[in-house]
Formats: structure tokens, C-alpha cells, sequence
């Protein structure tokens, strides 16, 4: 609704860039400007600071921890070839797996007081 009150509002002047984040007049948005605007939010809303690229890194890993078939996942992030989802987040995963297990272990099987 927003883009078609602007594309109005602009009239022939409304740059048809096809993206998502653009300027009033549909220019392309600087890519650091979504960026600047994401941090300063999160950290007004008191969220742990994470850069907007860090939601792709998010998507991804959670995904990939709730067994997404790995080719879909690669889709999504647009990725060309599936090795690089699985150089990138799959064995990272696998690797914290090992040391997640020790932790919650460790937190479970803790001695009593």
C-alpha cells in the first residue's frame, strides 16, 4: 500500500528499482541506511545488538537446527550451489553441537547444594 501511495504521489518522477527498502521517490536506499536504522532499533527496543545482515546469519542456523532440508534453506538465502549453506552453517552447527551438549550437561547434572 505504501509503494502504491508513493508511485501516486510521484507520479512519473517514482524510480521503479524493485526493492524492498527505498526512498520515498523508489530510489534504491543506501545499503548502510537500513543498516543504521536496524542497530539504533534493536537496541532502543532492548534486544541484544545484532547487525541486519546477523538476521540472515539467524534464519539460517535456526533452520538448519530444526532439520530444514538444507537445499531449501540454500534457496532461501540465494544461495548458488548447496555447498556453500553447508561450508557456512551446517558445520558450524554440528561442531557448537558437541559443545552445547557438554554445557547443558554440565548445567543439568551440576552437583546440589
Amino acid at each position: 500500500m505504501w509503494y502504491e501511495e508513493q508511485k501516486s504521489l510521484y507520479g512519473e518522477l517514482w524510480v521503479n528499482s524493485n526493492r524492498l527498502f527505498v526512498q520515498a521517490d523508489g530510489k534504491p536506499m543506501h545499503p548502510d541506511t537500513i543498516s543504521k536504522w536496524f542497530v539504533k532499533f534493536v537496541g532502543n527496543i532492548g534486544l541484544p545488538v545484532i547487525n541486519f545482515h546477523g538476521l540472515r546469519h539467524t534464519n539460517a542456523t535456526l533452520l538448519i537446527s530444526q532439520n530444514i532440508d538444507i537445499a531449501v534453506v540454500a534457496a532461501r538465502l540465494g544461495h548458488a550451489q548447496i555447498t556453500t549453506t553447508l561450508n557456512f552453517y551446517v558445520h558450524p552447527v554440528i561442531s557448537h553441537n558437541k559443545v552445547a551438549g557438554n554445557v547443558l550437561q554440565n548445567l543439568l547434572l551440576a552437583p546440589k547444594n
